[in-house]
């Protein structure tokens, strides 16, 4: 029987339509948007680190992060059709299409979590035989700059109300990313979601943890309060009543050792904040004071060395300017 293409052959027809398959293919990929592009290079940048140096777990790094390049490849296109309501479409039906279409611009902000977390295998990549050797370096940059270790110095100073509100600060890098991004979204009052300057916040707050993490297999470095010779002494932090008992939590089941340098959190929330500019001004400069108060709470925590947020305010400042330079022509 013919096929619909007049053509009695399967082999032709089967053969166009693999042609036309990779065509649809290759179209999506070349209309990836700079934020795309950065999720795949930085999932390639990770599959050849794990294989060069043989990390734990490297077949399953190697063949997830290809599952994922794939999966990009059959998201489907921004703005095409499907974004647009139906006619007489149910609510619910409204609902789900309003909730997929916010996913799929969002996507690389889901991906956080997993990004960071198998940073666990990738630290001390290239100096297995050394592990966290660039520690040192840090509490010397430390010692030079403030004559003595900051994370020492400020929490020791605290008290049981100052710990509370630090711990504050410092899960407060969850509203931020959080708020952020619905925020840009959401966009100034009349705008179409997403707002004119989504893409250049939520590309921003990505290349800013991305330019942080591609360090950590190369830079590999503990915070002060996994050195038991520093801690020994330090008066313990209060019980708290919220902040103190959450953060602690999550951090017993969600930190990763070595991804020190440069602070992720300090790099990825001021980015998100520089990047917001374009989208609220308002809310980036209130959020700014919000991603300063979790900037001192990293050091006053222990968490990280002071240099650790100098640098990620130095990553978020060049990921703002790249950012702002591949998304112009989103916020024409």
């Amino acid at each position: 029987m013919p096929n619909s293409l007049g053509d009695a052959s399967l082999p032709a027809y089967m053969t166009v339509r693999t042609a036309d398959d990779r065509r649809r293919v290759a179209g999506r990929a070349v209309s990836w948007t700079a934020l795309d592009w950065a999720v795949v290079l930085y999932a390639i940048f990770v599959a050849l680190v794990a294989v060069v140096w043989a990390v734990p777990k490297w077949p399953h790094i190697l063949a997830g992060h290809a599952a994922l390049v794939v999966a990009l490849l059959f998201l489907p296109s921004r703005g095409a059709a499907w974004e647009e309501p139906g006619l007489n479409e149910s609510p619910w039906r409204s609902s789900v299409r309003r909730t997929v279409r916010f996913f799929r611009y969002t996507y690389p902000a889901l991906l956080l979590t997993l990004f960071f977390e198998e940073v666990s295998l990738t630290v001390n990549a290239a100096a297995a035989g050394a592990p966290y050797w660039f520690e040192t370096y840090l509490y010397n940059a430390d010692r030079m700059l403030f004559g003595g270790v900051p994370a020492v110095m400020l929490s020791q100073a605290g008290n049981v109300i100052l710990d509370e509100v630090m711990h504050a600060f410092h899960f407060s890098y969850y509203i931020l990313i959080i708020g952020g991004i619905i925020i840009a979204w959401n966009g100034e009052r009349g705008d179409r979601t997403p707002g004119r300057g989504f893409q250049t916040t939520i590309t921003c707050m990505m290349l800013g943890f991305f330019l942080s993490y591609v360090w950590y297999p190369f830079l590999p470095a503990r915070g002060p309060w996994e050195h038991p010779e520093v801690m020994a002494g330090l008066r313990a932090f209060g019980s708290g009543w919220i902040f103190t008992p959450l953060l602690k939590l999550i951090m017993a089941g969600a930190s990763v050792s070595g991804a020190c340098f440069p602070s992720a959190h300090v790099s990825g929330t001021w980015a998100l904040t520089f990047g917001l500019y374009a989208a609220n001004r308002r809310a980036a400069v209130v959020m700014g004071m919000v991603a300063m108060g979790l900037s001192v709470a990293c050091v006053y925590l222990r968490y990280h060395h002071a240099v650790d947020v100098f640098a990620g305010f130095a990553v978020a400042a060049v990921a703002a300017v790249v950012g702002y330079a591949v998304t112009r022509r989103s916020r024409a």
